[in-house]
């Protein structure tokens, strides 16, 4: 599913297109990509399915569906309703692949970019990525969650041993592969003549940055994606390839319902990302709260020390109102 042309919202104006193909190895795409736009945003998203033939292009569908149906139908303020989003479409491929056992261990990588005015908003679980081109610059804004990037955090391994790893294909974090998964969420400010790409590993471990940066430097966005799958394609990309490129004509700097936290340094920090570990449970999304707390009165309520017990207190004074109300009335 893809979408193509200009996306504006009040005074931000925004260019992009996606695609994705099997590549020259592979006989079936296990890969969703979206460049759409949602609630008046647009979208970049590139989902990677794992668990073999049929499997893994079932989760990665999924996936997208619900994230799309979630943001669609969101009250929450942005970073709030994509990691509530991210949160659903783990547990709809989780409960999905415990249902049928057809589709028994099957999961997704999943990279979105949601722009919000001139926030953009990186949601990352996998080994997608998502980069963006500044002045000449690109910059990863995006850390994979594999194996091999492990060891080389570690100091295991030199990128260029982990890019002909045997094991470099090996995730360690996906959606709808367990009950809990790790969320990397942040956000970069954009400016006008940015331009952003989320793309498959099919296309960003076999093409170097160098070559990514030349590619993604002219040229509208359809043209530019076709680039980048023909050259993962003709470098003999073992996986599906699959990218989503944006170009930033115009941003809004209107106010936003919620405050942001210092914006992702140029260079990744060495421990990643900010990230949070992501249940079935309210946790994870209150910490997302935390972390982009929504302006107004209630960013003022739940800094209260009484706030986490506010039900236990409603309930306490309700039932002190009836036992005033029944002695007076007796």
């Amino acid at each position: 599913m893809a979408r193509s042309g200009p996306v504006e919202q009040s005074a931000t104006r925004v260019r992009m297109a996606g695609s994705s193909r099997p590549g020259r190895v592979r006989t079936v795409n296990q890969d969703t990509v979206l460049a759409d736009q949602v609630g008046g945003r647009p979208l970049l998203l590139v989902a990677d399915g794992m668990g073999g033939h049929s499997t893994g292009e079932v989760a990665s569908a999924r996936a997208s569906e619900t994230i799309l149906r979630e943001l669609s139908s969101a009250r929450a303020h942005p970073p709030l309703a994509l990691a509530r989003a991210l949160q659903a479409a783990n547990v709809d491929v989780l409960e999905h692949a415990r249902s049928d056992t057809r589709h028994k261990g099957m999961g997704t990588t999943l990279t979105t970019v949601l722009i919000d005015d001139h926030v953009a908003l990186i949601a990352h679980v996998g080994d997608s990525r998502a980069y963006l081109l500044r002045g000449g610059a690109l910059r990863n804004l995006t850390e994979d969650h594999s194996w091999v990037a492990e060891r080389v955090k570690q100091g295991l391994l030199s990128q260029d041993e982990a890019r002909q790893h045997r094991w470099r294909n090996v995730i360690t974090n996906a959606l709808g592969a367990n009950d809990a998964f790790r969320l990397d969420l942040a956000h970069v400010l954009l400016e006008p003549g940015d331009r952003l790409l989320v793309a498959s590993d099919g296309v960003t471990a076999i093409l170097p940055e160098a070559l990514l940066k030349e590619l993604l430097a002219e040229g509208e966005p359809e043209a530019v994606v076709e680039r980048l799958l023909d050259a993962a394609d003709q470098r003999g990309s073992p996986d599906n390839v699959s990218a989503v490129v944006a170009v930033i004509d115009a941003v809004n700097t209107a106010p936003r319902r919620y405050e942001l936290p210092p914006e992702l340094p140029e260079e990744l920090p060495a421990d990643g990302p900010w990230a949070v570990q992501m249940r079935q449970t309210l946790s994870g999304v209150r910490r997302v709260e935390d972390r982009y707390p929504a302006r107004g009165p209630m960013r003022w309520l739940r800094r209260q020390a009484w706030y986490p017990y506010r039900l236990w207190i409603l309930a306490s004074a309700y039932l002190a109102f009836l036992l005033v109300l029944f002695v007076l009335l007796r």
